[in-house]
């Protein structure tokens, strides 16, 4: 089921049918997860294999959250933000991963600069927040359920009209209706 789940809440992030964030396919990293986790659940030993393997489902979902917020937003920091995700997304390991984040970590902090009053934008940068926070499956489990209704009934529509509504009008056009 979370396999579909991290599936569904990227394709209605991207609002695209099987969007390529990860080359093998998010189902695929989620049962590749699933996988270390049981061998965990037998030896009761945590393996760099199972932190890599829960990484690489976190970053889907804070890419997921991420380009949410870039299709709300739509500003340069949050279009940053996601391309440092993408890049750590094809490491190859746990280390790699937080080497590529942290090196531009002040990117992500930013983006809490740019969220003016837009309840949405909140929400899903509370969602991204609480993934990066998120210290096991359950936890991403249940922000994964979180994140697809939050996203299922966020009008994107709405707010690319209403973007293009807040823009300001050319001063030479004012001054021509005058």
């Amino acid at each position: 089921m979370s396999a579909r789940n991290l599936q569904l809440l990227l394709e209605t992030a991207y609002d695209a049918e099987n969007p390529q964030v990860f080359e093998e396919g998010a189902a695929t990293v989620y049962k590749q997860f699933e996988e270390a986790y049981r061998s965990y659940i037998k030896t009761n030993k945590t393996t760099e294999e199972l932190n890599f393997r829960f990484e690489r489902v976190r970053l889907g979902m804070a890419i997921a959250f991420v380009k949410a917020y870039t299709r709300l937003s739509d500003n340069e920091t949050s279009v940053e933000a996601l391309q440092i995700l993408q890049e750590a997304i094809n490491a190859k390991s746990s280390k790699e991963i937080d080497k590529i984040v942290q090196k531009k970590i002040a990117v992500f902090d930013n983006l809490y600069h740019e969220i003016f009053v837009n309840e949405d934008r909140q929400q899903v940068l509370a969602l991204f927040e609480a993934t990066l926070d998120a210290g096991s499956r359950e936890e991403l489990d249940e922000l994964m359920i979180e994140g697809l209704q939050l996203l299922t009934m966020i009008d994107f529509e709405h707010h690319a009209q209403q973007d293009d509504d807040d823009e300001p009008l050319d001063e030479d056009f004012l001054k021509s209706i005058q």
